[in-house]
């Protein structure tokens, strides 16, 4: 996410959300914290979209809860938008835009330049203030041959260029990779010879926004005379959605509904799914494990991963392809074959983007800080002096005046977990009790004791989940119990009836007797009952 500020208005660029990792026990997405711009949605014009992707789009639901303004983006991007909003119960205004093309919002005029991605319908935004001129080349890739024939506009980012670019912000994802992206058309050749040795069932797993990707293989099906069924909620929608805006061009007699599969012969057909990162529900995961009510990987099958795993997910992604292997298929992954290429331009791209812009203030975005700080390495290598390049961190305010770009503090920014229909309450003190309780369990101890006196009355009863097995650990939790009570009873012997340092107490002594006997701490969970 992106804010924009002039003449106390607002242009947020983008709303996406991220997936947790392995850290993040029981998250299911990571928000943007956008409370800096919910504090001040009067002042908010709008949400430009660059493209469809969830890391741009996935927010959206949630920010149109507390800030009501419109949605620009081009038709496919919108589309997309839309859909998922529907599943939120999200109403919104939308407004198409087109590439190239102008548009003002508020009090900023923008330009809308094509850019090529792993998704139709790209754009990098111009936005001009009184301040100065600012380009956002969004994600791109320069393909020379792009699947659908739209090309970045390396002419129109040149016309920008000839006017002067003040402040240029671009994609650092893949800084760090040599050379240049290779083209979408070569995992066409890849899929091509994959098909025609297959002679079961093809199972293709990819990102349900990456139409490219499901055009390429509707295809290639076509041509090898198998019909496609396609599988899980994601995949489906994107599909209806770029077909009915002509980005997916699809005969509908090659399409097989899900229903009919078991009645199409398996040399004869294509499974196009989600679950190309291993997500513990999505079809291919289903598929895989046998859990899935129609369809089972079996001996003979093809599965192609044809995505790369997004850094965090590669345990579950290698977890899916053994059990395909169990199960008898044949598996074609990113890390081994030609079946995916990324969306992002390499370092060779970045710097040629670089050379045909020239901006006089440079910003690199989007990636870790070892991809921003690889790609201001790159803008040095083009002539960019060093003090006219910024890496910044979330947070961080930018200031363009009269042309002339420097830091201006810091506003809010972090992440928000979302964990089921809970929204922010789970933060860093939950997650660390989570991963206590993953890594040792926890230990109750259960106590009741005479109010006024102190005396014990029953107890100390111990009770183990996740740490020891009671029944197998009967004599040690005894020895436990023991210390606890011999513990309580000084306390006793004191008249010290403070439920606050009987807990303390019972804590205290409990975790110590299990660290020095097991080398293990616990979460140790002292309940007091005064009668």
């Amino acid at each position: 996410m992106l804010a924009v500020e002039h003449d106390r208005k607002i242009l947020v660029i983008d709303c996406g959300l991220s997936f947790p990792n392995e850290e993040m026990l029981g998250v299911d997405l990571v928000l943007p914290d956008f409370s800096y711009i919910t504090e001040r949605a009067d002042d908010c014009v709008g949400v430009l979209l660059t493209h469809g992707h969830e890391d741009h789009v996935g927010a959206l639901a949630w920010f149109l809860k507390d800030v009501d303004v419109p949605v620009y983006g081009t038709p496919l991007t919108l589309g997309i938008a839309r859909r998922r909003l529907e599943e939120h119960g999200v109403k919104a205004s939308f407004e198409n835009i087109a590439a190239p093309g102008k548009r003002s919002i508020g009090p900023f005029n923008l330009r809308f330049l094509a850019v090529s991605h792993s998704i139709p319908d790209a754009i990098a935004p111009v936005i001009e203030t009184s301040d100065g001129r600012i380009l956002y080349t969004g994600d791109f890739k320069i393909d020379e041959t792009p699947i659908d024939g739209r090309h970045t506009d390396i002419e129109g980012f040149a016309a920008v260029a000839r006017e002067g670019v003040d402040l240029m912000l671009s994609d650092s994802t893949n800084a760090e990779t040599p050379g240049r992206t290779p083209s979408e058309a070569i995992v066409g050749n890849t899929l091509r010879n994959i098909f025609a040795a297959a002679e079961q069932r093809i199972i293709v797993a990819c990102f349900a926004s990456n139409l490219h990707r499901v055009q390429q293989v509707c295809e290639i099906a076509e041509e090898a005379g198998r019909r496609v069924a396609f599988i899980g909620r994601s995949m489906v929608n994107n599909v209806e959605v770029g077909r009915e805006l002509g980005h997916l061009k699809l005969d509908d007699r090659t399409v097989l509904p899900v229903d009919q599969i078991d009645k199409q012969p398996p040399s004869k057909t294509v499974l196009v799914c989600t679950g190309s990162q291993g997500e513990p529900l999505s079809a291919l995961s289903l598929i895989a494990a046998g859990d899935h009510k129609l369809v089972h990987a079996g001996r003979g099958d093809t599965v192609i991963l044809s995505a790369s795993a997004i850094p965090g997910n590669e345990s579950a992604v290698h977890r899916v392809i053994n059990s395909l292997y169990k199960a008898g298929a044949e598996v074609y992954a990113a890390e081994t074959s030609a079946v995916h290429v990324s969306g992002h331009a390499a370092a060779d791209e970045l710097r040629e983007m670089l050379n045909v812009v020239r901006p006089r203030h440079f910003v690199p975005v989007h990636g870790e800080f070892r991809h921003l700080a690889l790609h201001k390495k790159i803008a040095q290598s083009v002539g960019i002096a060093e003090r006219d390049i910024t890496v910044v961190e979330d947070g961080d305010v930018l200031e363009l005046r009269a042309g002339k770009v420097r830091r201006d503090g810091r506003v809010t920014a972090g992440m928000v977990l979302v964990d089921g229909l809970g929204v922010g309450d789970v933060g860093p003190t939950v997650l660390r009790d989570r991963r206590l309780l993953a890594e040792d369990g926890f230990l109750m101890c259960v106590v009741t004791i005479d109010s006024q006196n102190g005396e014990i009355l029953a107890g100390p009863d111990l009770i183990s989940r996740g740490f020891v097995y009671m029944d197998e650990s009967k004599e040690f939790l005894d020895e436990a119990a023991d210390r606890v009570y011999d513990a309580l009873e000084r306390l006793e012997g004191e008249h010290v009836t403070d439920w606050q340092t009987i807990k303390k107490t019972c804590r205290r002594s409990l975790g110590e007797f299990v660290w020095h006997s097991t080398r293990r701490r616990p979460m140790i969970l002292p309940v007091i009952m005064e009668i």
